[in-house]
């Protein structure tokens, strides 16, 4: 499944998410995006966007943070890109730096950035410093 992530109703980036590694969760999104919510700032697995959404889903493809750092590291050289949902808190992770927080939580691991590597870092910095602007997640694909 693709998705597009708006900020302030301005496109920002692509992301594909696993149907084939996160079905359960791919079937909530399918029933309720497109959703608006309010963008905010973390430090996980990178510098990273994140935002809660009104989805419950069991954990799938499931990983310590530092693991999936690791993974991307060893596959691109660097952790950016990745896309993960922390079920606890419903949050929807989007990793747009490297700069790392070793933390042994558990996390979804559910997809990456496909498109818009540079949008989403020049994002994630002006909500490092900005938090609160809408987000609107959507399925294009």
């Amino acid at each position: 499944m693709k998705l597009r992530m708006n900020v302030a109703d301005q496109p920002i980036c692509i992301i594909e998410v696993w149907e084939d590694k996160v079905p359960n969760l791919v079937k909530e999104l399918r029933k309720k995006l497109p959703m608006k919510s309010v963008l905010q700032h973390g430090k996980l697995i990178g510098d990273m966007v994140f935002f809660t959404m009104p989805i419950v889903a069991p954990w799938e493809n499931k990983f310590r943070t530092e693991e999936v750092g690791k993974m991307r590291r060893e596959k691109y050289g660097k952790c950016t890109g990745s896309v993960c949902f922390y079920s606890p808190r419903q949050q929807f992770c989007v990793v747009y730096g490297d700069d790392t927080a070793e933390e042994p939580l558990p996390i979804s691991y559910i997809g990456e950035v496909i498109e818009g590597e540079l949008p989403l870092r020049v994002t994630g910095l002006e909500t490092w410093f900005d938090q609160g602007r809408v987000v609107e997640l959507e399925i294009i694909e």
